[in-house]
């Protein structure tokens, strides 16, 4: 093949010897790799990875689902649930304004809560910071009460409005999420409900805010005082991961924890949608880190195929390898400085070494890999390791399949821009 290099000068027994030699060093590498590679590789779809029961990445322009595990099983969504409840609490015509009175059955709601009190009032607007910042199931249930008249009405226009957003596997029966007979969504469905929300400003405006407070009240000595209750956002990544602009929180015993928000990163916008997690940050974290590392060939449609296992991969690599036609290690191209065509991107790695240890194996096969260095969020450094570039597109799919067959993985096709950071051959 045109990508494979044949050493015709050597003599029939030097040719073979270091055949030989070179069989061995690649099968080191390719070994080395395996029993190295099981963890910390972000480049690949992350089933693997994720304590989700379910989760769903998607393109909140077009609504396309980049990514989705079981993104249509019917699950618990806890208090992701008052993303509908503040729906159609803003497009009811009730102004923020407007005052609620706080019924005995709202009180009686476990927490999280603002600890209401029967009799007491609170704003439109105050009630639908405590529900989405604070997640309060009391303010939810006056909500609910004051705009359906009760909360089983209110879970029925919940429900309808989820129908016609098209979200079919949602049956809301409470607006706060607390575990019930026949409430339950998917990860589908909420990151479609959740994408619709954002369309609003005022939700918008609410879910990224970090910290406000709320009027309350307090008896003191038989005497009702005026307080005010802070309220800090539980959506952790609006402090500390770059682009968030909002989310919604979850968690009961049935449900675990639970997760729907967006990011926005030059000029693209991800909702990743989390239910039944044991790590929500952890692998809302991946799933964003995945979706905006790969998203041009995501949206062009790309297949980006989930890892295989390490067993998996060495086997067809071993079936392989009696084919292949090696190339000495010094006669491969070091990486590349031509800004024209395709490039195909391999694996992302925490471990500079283990990217090394990749590269050798495919520099070792004839394919002209490099690794790249390249900085993620918060300054965390990852190697990237890549092969090619090459100038045509048919040439790039046909070396895609060819690694693939030999390595196990599905390399992602993208256009080729050089970076300055560059750990050339992997030396």
């Amino acid at each position: 093949m045109t990508f494979l290099r044949r050493l015709s000068s050597a003599t029939p027994c030097t040719s073979a010897r270091r055949a030989i030699d070179q069989r061995c060093t690649a099968l080191f590498f390719l070994l080395s790799w395996f029993f190295l590679a099981d963890h910390n590789a972000w480049s690949f779809a992350p089933d693997e990875d994720l304590t989700a029961r379910a989760a769903v990445l998607m393109d909140a322009t077009t609504g396309k689902i980049l990514y989705q595990k079981d993104g249509d099983v019917q699950l618990p969504p806890a208090s992701t649930t008052k993303v509908m409840t503040a729906i159609i609490a803003l497009e009811s015509g009730r102004k923020f304004s407007e005052t609620l009175t706080v019924s005995k059955e709202a009180t009686r709601v476990p927490a999280m809560k603002l600890y209401l009190r029967p009799g007491q009032t609170i704003t439109v607007e105050d009630a639908l910071y405590a529900a989405l910042l604070s997640s309060a199931n009391d303010a939810s249930n006056v909500l609910a009460e004051g705009i359906a008249g009760s909360v089983e009405r209110f879970g029925q226009l919940m429900t309808k409005k989820a129908r016609a957003l098209g979200a079919p596997n949602t049956n809301f029966t409470n607006p706060h999420g607390l575990t019930a007979p026949d409430h339950y969504s998917s990860a589908r469905d909420l990151a479609l409900m959740f994408r619709y929300a954002m369309r609003n400003p005022a939700f918008r405006e609410i879910v990224q805010t970090k910290i406000s407070s709320v009027n309350s009240s307090t008896v003191i000595r038989k005497k009702v005082v005026p307080r005010r209750i802070s309220l800090r956002n539980h959506n952790r990544l609006l402090w500390n991961f770059e682009g968030a602009i909002g989310g919604k929180t979850g968690y009961t015993a049935a449900a675990l924890k639970c997760f729907v928000g967006a990011v926005q990163r030059n000029g693209t916008t991800l909702i990743v949608s989390i239910l039944g997690a044991t790590d929500q940050w952890g692998d809302t974290k991946q799933l964003l880190e995945y979706g905006f590392e790969h998203y041009p060939a995501l949206r062009a449609g790309t297949p980006v195929t989930p890892r295989t296992s390490g067993s998996e991969r060495v086997t067809t690599a071993l079936e392989n390898f009696s084919a292949l036609t090696l190339t000495p290690r010094e006669a491969v191209a070091a990486a590349p400085q031509s800004r024209d065509g395709y490039i195909l991107q391999v694996g992302t790695f925490r471990e500079g070494g283990r990217a090394d240890m990749l590269t050798k194996y495919f520099l070792a096969n004839g394919f002209n890999a490099f690794v790249e260095r390249t900085v993620l969020e918060k300054a965390q450094i990852a190697y990237r390791v890549r092969v090619g570039p090459y100038a045509d597109m048919a040439h790039a799919q046909e070396v895609a399949r060819e690694l693939q067959l030999r390595s196990g993985y599905q390399p992602i096709i993208q256009t080729y821009q050089p970076q300055n950071e560059t750990r050339g051959d992997a030396g």
